[in-house]
């Protein structure tokens, strides 16, 4: 398996000027920058003692992970490119951002070197973000110029980064020092003391996050390792076994779907949503527009006559 190392640092620059279009709708729909503009610049070395400009403040940083490192696409919030919401993203917001993550996995890298996870936040310096990536002096970087109207930034793209899960969320930030519970006082009556909360009545007062991915059980996070098939269809319909044998090198198959209707995205064999098709790099991809509800099912309660 091919490695992010510098020496790849020629085919990830032939494969940038290559999709620098593509770059540029990625970056526009994720950064709601419309008209964007894409130019590769003059690749070098990563050099923590001379920082490219804004790296020392907030910024965008996305990882994408090929096996045991990552690239890092590093862009500075005083590009002024980037949206108002980046910082606290909603909803929405998360989900454009893991887009763009994993277009710009598919349209940086070459291809031998499609990412495996891709992940984007905001982080509070980007100097302290590639610290914690572990990105060593004399890693490759290719500078992206991004120009939007009168706004020039740019977009550095460097590694391997040997840490990236560190990079950014909750994996960057160190974890609380527990806290000591206080003895209860020796005085207190024992009769005094208030009984045990419920199970569950933690949950109900609203003070903890929903759990992360990594937080989950050992047994939850296996769970959601487990493999299932994605499959995006097109249109379905039935033909007499007659009609299928008949099928061979030029024949064409008629369907009543219209080609402006969305696509449906089954995992494992359950519809989950619908989407378009589009195209990442010279690659198909899907973006969903709707997401399918699960199907409520009621049983008849029998009663005894």
């Amino acid at each position: 398996m091919a490695e992010l190392t510098p020496d790849i640092l020629n085919q990830v620059v032939e494969t940038i000027t290559g999709g620098a279009a593509e770059a540029a709708e990625a970056l526009a729909r994720g950064l709601d920058a419309q008209g964007i503009q894409v130019q590769v610049g003059a690749p070098g070395t990563f050099d923590a003692k001379a920082l490219p400009p804004g790296f020392d403040g907030p910024g965008l940083a996305v990882v994408l992970t090929v096996g045991a490192s990552a690239a890092l696409a590093l862009l500075p919030d005083s590009s002024g490119m980037l949206p108002p919401w980046g910082a606290q993203p909603d909803a929405t917001g998360e989900s454009k951002l893991t887009t763009l993550a994993q277009e710009l996995g598919m349209i940086l890298l070459p291809e031998a070197l499609m990412p495996t996870e891709f992940k984007a936040g905001w982080v509070k310096t980007l100097a302290g973000a590639v610290a914690r990536g572990g990105v060593d002096d004399g890693a490759a970087m290719v500078p992206l110029e991004l120009v939007l109207g009168e706004k020039q930034a740019t977009l550095s793209l460097i590694w391997p980064a040997t840490k990236p899960s560190f990079v950014v969320g909750a994996a960057s930030k160190p974890a609380p020092a527990a806290e000591k519970p206080k003895p209860a006082p020796a005085s207190k009556p024992a009769a005094s003391a208030k009984p045990a909360a419920a199970p569950g009545a933690a949950a109900k007062t609203g003070s903890r996050p929903a759990a992360r991915p990594g937080e989950l059980p050992t047994y939850s996070q296996s769970l959601l390792r487990i493999k299932v098939p994605v499959v995006v269809t097109l249109a379905k319909k039935r033909q007499s076994l007659g009609r299928i044998v008949e099928i061979g090198p030029g024949s064409i198959l008629q369907f009543d779907k219209s080609c402006e209707e969305m696509l449906e995205l089954d995992v494992g064999s359950r519809p989950v949503a619908t989407g378009e098709a589009v195209k990442v790099g010279d690659k198909f991809g899907l973006r969903v527009t709707s997401i399918v509800m699960p199907e409520e099912r009621f049983k008849p309660v029998g009663t005894k006559g």
